[in-house]
């Protein structure tokens, strides 16, 4: 995406934005096909917007540099809905129409963007409350905001709940899947309490903490789902509607395997092995 200099009218060039919400957030994207149109291109929105900031940090050598683009985004946010504020790019008018509609609040936008100056930091977590805090307000934060435009979830303590079970858990999840390919690009991913455990992971090696942390966070992800189906037993959701809770769960079986094998967390690509494919299909007969 280009921005020109012209504060009043930026040029905002991002004719692909839901291609590349599919190419690079393909769970979150194929997790809105069930929702009607309206509805799955706010979410998409919403979906692309995180990914825009998320890209900042990637893309950048010197933190300052993201630091600064992630103020120009927050300025952004602070003037939306003034006259030409969000120039032509569609997914950027429609979260300027959320908010006038008040189906999204700048807080929540803000809060994402204020996150993600973590990422510029490259940095790892000072312990494992603020990996969490990160968590809750990009992960949560987004299934929370996305749940908000969809009128089954209009009430405030379902969403809340909600989002706490299955994008708390998401987020733990994709720290967990993203750590082979973040350690052989030196990058750091979950809170780990020595240098000697970074080292090793740095060398795609496991350590005592290593093993322990994959294994409780994995524990700590199926009790968040767990509880989430749970608070969904007596609701009534439709079943399209509960698409948006799954992006999760395709991660279990992988997880599953891992907890059993935490080296696989080194892995680049993660593929279910036969072994867990099969006893995946007979679990599916069985139940």
């Amino acid at each position: 995406m280009e921005i020109d200099q012209g504060r009043s009218n930026p040029k905002l060039i991002d004719t692909n934005w839901l291609s590349n919400l599919k190419k690079f957030d393909r769970e979150r994207f194929d997790s809105l096909k069930r929702l009607n149109s309206e509805n799955r291109k706010e979410l998409a929105a919403i979906y692309s917007f995180n990914l825009e900031l998320a890209n900042i940090a990637w893309n950048i050598s010197e933190p300052e540099l993201g630091y600064l683009k992630l103020r120009w985004w927050e300025d952004y946010i602070n003037d939306i809905n003034k006259e030409n504020s969000f120039g032509y790019n569609e997914y950027l008018l429609i979260l300027s129409r959320l908010i006038a509609e008040e189906k999204l609040h700048k807080y929540n936008l803000l809060k994402l963007v204020k996150a993600r100056k973590f990422d510029c930091s490259k940095k790892p977590f000072d312990n494992y409350e603020q990996q969490i805090k990160y968590i809750q307000d990009t992960s949560q934060n987004l299934l929370f905001m996305g749940l908000s435009c969809v009128i089954e979830f209009n009430d405030y303590s379902l969403r809340k709940n909600l989002s706490e079970c299955f994008g708390l858990s998401l987020g733990l999840a994709r720290f967990i899947l993203a750590a082979g390919s973040l350690s052989q690009n030196k990058c750091y991913s979950f809170f780990l309490p020595t240098d000697s455990d970074y080292s090793a992971y740095f060398e795609c090696k496991l350590s005592d903490s290593i093993t322990e942390r994959i294994r409780f966070d994995i524990d700590f992800i199926f009790n968040l789902i767990e509880m989430g189906d749970m608070k969904l037993k007596n609701v009534g959701l439709k079943k399209k509607s509960l698409f948006l809770l799954n992006p999760v769960r395709k991660c279990l079986p992988i997880l599953k395997e891992i907890k059993n094998n935490p080296q696989l967390i080194f892995r680049k690509k993660h593929k279910l092995s036969f072994r867990y494919k099969f006893i995946g299909k007979i679990n599916e007969l069985v139940t």
